[in-house]
C-alpha cells in the first residue's frame, strides 16, 4: 500500500484509504497510522516529535504567520521527515512506498520513498 505523508496544523499527518467503510476519511492521526501500518513504538515516537515540531510553529492569532525560526530550521525538519518516511517503508509490513509531501512544499508524487 501506499500512503502519503503530509503535516498539517492541527490534523494527522498520514493519508490512505484504510478499506473501511465507516470511516469519514483518509487522513490519519500518528497512534491510528502506527497501529494500522505496525510501525514499532520507537519510530510512532519519533514521528510524534516531528509532528510535534511542525505544530509548534503554528500561530493561531495569524495562521499566515506560522513559519519555522529559519530557513536551516525548516529544511532540518523536512530532511527528518524525509528519513522517517523511509523508516515508514522499511518497517512496515503493508506499506510500499511513502509520497512524502513535508508540509506541501513538496509537490505530490515527486518525492516517492520506496
Amino acid at each position: 500500500m501506499m500512503i502519503s505523508m503530509l503535516a498539517g496544523f492541527t490534523q494527522g499527518p498520514f493519508y490512505y484509504d484504510a478499506g473501511d467503510a465507516h470511516e469519514s476519511g483518509t487522513n490519519h492521526d500518528i497512534d491510528d497510522a502506527g497501529e494500522f501500518l505496525k510501525l514499532n513504538d520507537e519510530l510512532i515516537s519519533q514521528i510524534t516529535d516531528w509532528d510535534n515540531e511542525f505544530q509548534s510553529i503554528y500561530n493561531s492569532a495569524d495562521p499566515r504567520e506560522s513559519d519555522f525560526s529559519s530557513p536551516e530550521a525548516e529544511r532540518a525538519w523536512i530532511e527528518k521527515g524525509k528519513v522517517l518516511a523511509a523508516r515508514i517503508v522499511q518497517g512496515s509490513p503493508v506499506v510500499s512506498a511513502v509520497d512524502y509531501r513535508a508540509d506541501g512544499s513538496i509537490t505530490k508524487g515527486t518525492c516517492i520513498i520506496r
